[in-house]
């Protein structure tokens, strides 16, 4: 009798472990499912990382053309040949001055 409850006895620990065992590895493999693909894993980080060096490189640019309008507005600024220049450009006259338009004859 004593054989009998020791054999069922080591069974059940056999059984438990199986179990604990099962309960480990689908925790580990779940864990790691979710540091990869979860919501705040591995790939959402990837992601993340390239947008930042999208929205650093799209910025670099922008202060490149802030740059370059702020230059513009200073050499007109100090150059009031340039301005008028750039007004009649844009189609500008001073006060009495007529405008002749001529057609190219090709």
């Amino acid at each position: 009798m004593r054989n009998v409850r020791r054999k069922q006895v080591e069974e059940n620990r056999k059984k438990r472990q199986v179990v604990y065992l099962t309960f480990a590895i689908l925790l580990f493999v779940y864990l790691t499912l979710n540091m990869i693909i979860g919501e705040n894993g591995l790939m959402k980080f990837i992601e993340l990382k390239s947008e930042i060096n999208r929205m650093l490189a799209e910025t670099a640019t922008i202060e490149k053309q802030n740059q370059d309008v702020t230059n513009r507005i200073e050499t007109l600024k100090n150059n009031p040949d340039g301005v008028e220049e750039l007004a009649r450009e844009h189609g500008l006259t001073k006060k009495g001055e007529l405008i002749f338009k001529f057609k190219d004859q090709q």
